[in-house]
């Protein structure tokens, strides 16, 4: 259900809370005092705040200021807790920045009620406007797009008409095949980075596994700074073929999401480490699956945060937004897939891509393929 954060000096208080809550299904976490709130708020993340007016060492409407105030914690929900029929304490409350409040002796199910009601609102305005950032971030990267494909289509022409062409020096039809060749690749991406900011709905192929991870990996490595150049990326591709039905943009867009939070998780304890990109295909309950796996040398996720970094807008990062992983598990939910997290005996975490194998066909009827003929001739080259 959630984790509810209590802030109350009273035992039977808690007590009660927790008990209430418990049967409710939430995860409950208890402080008596007002300084200690900021704290453990920030080591366990609750979807919610139940804080207490009347707290001994400080007052709970000025706990409430700090929280609207701190720029980790500004967006949680917080619920008052009053002594029936005092306005004065609700009217406090809900000028310190509360979002609503509930009488100590209030009935189960309006606390129950209201505590939900205030964490699904928190999600729904969350989304709405990560929906509008998305939608500004579609509206340039299409607009970027489109100004490359214009030249790109001329180049391309060009090229071909000096390919059929009998005059010229036959030497430049290597030159002619190279340009060709490249517009294609360059093309084939120009369609994934497109397709990982389009709406509507996702456009399932067959796509090489190994050569979208391989892209992937070499447009992140590409977008390095100089000072991440200590990173190292390895990709361990299957070398018996990793094919699946998906939509190819938007699973470039799930795998660059995942190598960022690598390289994140990384930074944030030294400045070198290693990432490993690795493909295999094996059957798990009854299935035959395609999973790819993001592999870091990091911190590790701690422990009572793996069952929920999926979670919108979960996030243990001071800078951190809270929707990538839980965008990047519904694109592979809306694609039969799913994502899963877990931390490695040593140390760092590895997250796995789910994806339904699909059988063998041409390389002409697979996405991904002219990247992969076009990679190959330039590697023979």
């Amino acid at each position: 259900m959630g984790a509810v954060l209590i802030v109350d000096d009273n035992a039977a208080d808690r007590a009660l809370f927790r008990a209430i809550l418990g049967r409710a299904g939430y995860t409950v976490h208890e402080v008596e005092r007002g300084r200690d709130v900021l704290e453990k708020a920030r080591a366990v993340r609750p979807h919610i705040v139940i804080l207490d007016v009347n707290l001994p060492d400080q007052n709970g409407l000025e706990v409430c200021r700090a929280i609207r105030a701190d720029r980790e914690l500004a967006g949680l929900p917080v619920l008052m807790l009053t002594v029936r029929h005092d306005d004065s304490d609700v009217l406090k409350g809900l000028e310190a920045g509360a979002d609503d409040y509930v009488a100590k002796d209030s009935d189960p199910t309006i606390i129950i009620g209201r505590v939900g009601r205030l964490i699904q609102f928190r999600q729904m305005s969350g989304l709405t406007m990560l929906n509008q950032q998305l939608l500004q971030v579609g509206r340039l990267m299409a607009g970027i797009v489109h100004e490359i494909r214009g030249p790109l289509s001329v180049i391309r022409g060009s090229a071909e008409l000096l390919r059929v062409c009998p005059a010229g020096d036959p030497d430049n039809a290597q030159w002619v095949e190279s340009i060709v060749r490249n517009c294609q690749i360059l093309q084939l991406r120009l369609d994934h980075l497109m397709a990982t900011v389009r709406g509507g709905s996702t456009t399932i192929k067959v796509v090489d596994l190994n050569e979208l991870a391989a892209e992937t990996v070499e447009l992140f490595v590409r977008g390095l700074s100089p000072s991440e150049r200590g990173i190292e990326v390895e990709v361990r591709l299957d070398a018996a073929g990793a094919r699946t039905r998906c939509d190819a943009g938007r699973l470039m867009q799930v795998l660059l999401n995942l190598l960022n939070n690598a390289r994140q998780a990384i930074l944030s304890a030294r400045r070198t480490g290693k990432v490993v990109v690795r493909t295999e295909t094996i059957e798990h309950e009854g299935r035959r699956w395609v999973v790819l796996e993001v592999a870091d040398d990091g911190p590790g996720i701690p422990p009572p945060f793996l069952d929920r970094i999926f979670e919108p807008f979960f996030t243990t990062r001071p800078d951190g937004a809270g929707y990538g992983l839980y965008l990047a598990s519904e694109i592979l939910r809306e694609q039969g897939g799913r994502l899963t997290a877990r931390n490695k005996e040593n140390s760092g975490a590895v997250f796995s891509v789910w994806l339904d194998e699909a059988p063998d066909l041409p390389s002409d009827q697979v996405e991904g393929g002219e990247f992969q003929q076009g990679s190959q001739a330039e590697r023979d080259r």
